[in-house]
């Protein structure tokens, strides 16, 4: 009974985390505002996350090693609630980048503890759940993205917003967090330093994952931007790509264990990559708010599967600990995002917001043949 209990506390460790991300995606437009900013500022707020969560990556994996999974995610739960209570307050660029920062810190302790803590329960049961997990924090952002959204409708400020949330799910965190078990270390001869060559499987994890990055990041950095400035929407209609985006991204990762068990690696990782590329030309080629709904759910099929594969085998390949093969991955989701968003930023604001998912399309199209040439790392 007790192991139930424990795989349902993991995944709505998942939701409530990306139920902040919601509140996040969907704010964008009004941090925009707020600090009076234009795209490439937005871009720099994101390289610093990334920054500060790349440096919390590197050294999580010792840090558990010295605790637990469940003791990094207890503080880190607890520290980032409470470090949204003065971003409606801040009024600078500069000022939120160092808060942005901070969050990465906390951020990358997070997500290497919680997917590692996933990774354990997989091989626990010996079975495929990491889709699963993923679809709980599919469905946090979904969540949080419609009751901000209606926030928004509602005229509901920022200051309140966030309030709300902090009251309702930092006491509801902290007692998942308790209900989960006193994970055991790993104790093998394998690296747990991310400092060495990896084995080659590791490398394309760590590269799919880094694209997959590309499309949930734009997303959630640009989605609610991209509905305002250039489909020409307000009030809740501006979230309509996070949600639309987000809800095919839970029917797709609810269903991608099965699909995965059932037609392979290989040939799942295929079929979501040809997806994700129709999807990205409509949404650089189309300005309706169908072609959009359409385009951004599409995207959610396409992207759903893509790092939880990456997560799920890079936890049990072989030669390399388990928490350094999650911390690999992990860091090439954040690396691209101390690069990409600014990059992005200096596009949307030369081209157009739409104009950001033109080259993450012809990146999809470069990494396809790589997919197609390893096809045997695949085959498990």
């Amino acid at each position: 009974m007790k192991i139930i209990n424990d795989i349902m506390a993991t995944r709505l460790l998942f939701f409530i985390m990306a139920f902040f991300v919601g509140l996040w995606t969907i704010r964008i437009p009004t941090i925009k505002d707020q600090i009076n900013t234009d795209y490439f500022g937005i871009g720099l707020v994101m390289a610093t996350f990334a920054i500060g969560s790349i440096i919390a990556m590197v050294f999580a994996n010792n840090v558990i090693k010295m605790s637990s999974a469940r003791t990094v995610l207890l503080y880190t739960s607890i520290l980032q609630a409470i470090l949204w209570l003065p971003t409606p307050f801040i009024s600078s660029l500069q000022m939120f980048m160092f808060f942005s920062f901070i969050f990465g810190l906390c951020y990358g302790s997070f997500e290497i503890s919680c997917n590692l803590y996933a990774s354990n329960l997989e091989k626990r049961e010996k079975k495929s759940m990491m889709s699963g997990f993923h679809a709980f924090w599919s469905f946090g952002v979904l969540t949080g993205s419609i009751a901000t959204s209606l926030f928004l409708e509602w005229d509901i400020s920022f200051l309140n917003n966030v309030l709300i949330y902090v009251i309702i799910l930092l006491p509801l965190n902290v007692f998942i967090v308790l209900r989960l078990y006193e994970d055991q270390i790993e104790n093998n001869k394998n690296q747990h330093s991310i400092f060495f060559i990896w084995p080659l499987l590791i490398f394309l994890l760590a590269l799919i994952a880094m694209v997959n990055a590309l499309t949930e990041g734009s997303v959630d950095a640009w989605g609610a931007l991209y509905m305002r400035d250039f489909i020409k929407v307000d009030g809740f209609l501006i979230g309509l790509a996070t949600v639309s985006f987000n809800i095919f991204m839970v029917i797709g990762r609810l269903s991608g264990d099965w699909i995965r068990d059932r037609i392979g690696v290989y040939n799942f990782l295929t079929i979501l990559f040809i997806i994700s590329i129709i999807s990205l030309y409509t949404l650089y080629s189309f300005d309706s708010i169908i072609a959009a709904i359409f385009g951004f759910a599409l995207l959610g099929i396409g992207t759903s599967a893509i790092v939880p594969i990456a997560y799920s085998l890079a936890g049990k390949a072989e030669g390399i600990d388990s928490g350094t093969a999650i911390a690999i991955v992990s860091i090439a989701v954040y690396g691209t995002f101390m690069g990409a968003p600014a990059t992005l930023g200096i596009i949307a604001n030369t081209y157009g917001v739409n104009a950001i998912f033109f080259p993450i399309m012809i990146i999809f199209l470069f990494v396809l043949p790589i997919i197609f040439a390893s096809r045997r790392l695949f085959i498990k």
